[in-house]
């Protein structure tokens, strides 16, 4: 049986010592964010029901789940979500930017940890949606907390 204890820059084994590629991968580990990837569902080809996702990957799904859910759509979370469907049928204006950027934002950060936002871009689209109104693109660029040259956008349209 062997241990390998990590302090910093340091690493000590004890029993019998590790080969090289065991040392190399416990001194230069990463840190990332582990969570339950979205949308929950069989899928064979990777992961099954539940499958296992990090960083980008895992905050993508979970921007889109918030922005896409409407409040007092989830039970026991009931402010959970963005309620961006009751902008579908006002005129996109600066005054309703700015209602949907404080709905955006505030919800993004009492519910998604581990990124910000860098930039919010809300565009019309050609395409009526079936309530007969024009529907929304909600384009953010987020950027990871551990990491600030990585940028990467997420795109959801309303409608």
């Amino acid at each position: 049986m062997t241990i390998i204890e990590s302090t910093g820059n340091e690493v000590n084994v004890y029993g019998r010592s590790p080969n090289i590629y065991t040392e190399y991968s416990s001194s230069s580990k990463k840190n990332s964010i582990f969570g339950l990837g979205f949308p929950v569902g069989k899928n064979n080809h990777i992961g099954g029901y539940f499958k296992k996702t990090t960083d980008i990957d895992l905050i993508r799904g979970a921007v889109k789940q918030l922005l896409l859910t409407t409040k007092g759509e989830r039970l026991m979370l009931p402010n959970y979500g963005c309620n961006l469907r009751k902008f579908l049928f006002q005129p996109l204006d600066s005054d309703t930017f700015e209602e949907i950027r404080r709905e955006i934002e505030t919800s993004f950060y009492n519910y998604i940890v581990g990124a910000r936002i860098t930039k919010l871009t809300v565009l019309p689209t050609d395409v009526v949606g079936n309530a007969g109104g024009v529907g929304l693109v909600v384009v953010l660029s987020l950027n990871l907390n551990s990491d600030d040259l990585e940028v990467f956008d997420v795109e959801v349209s309303v409608s």
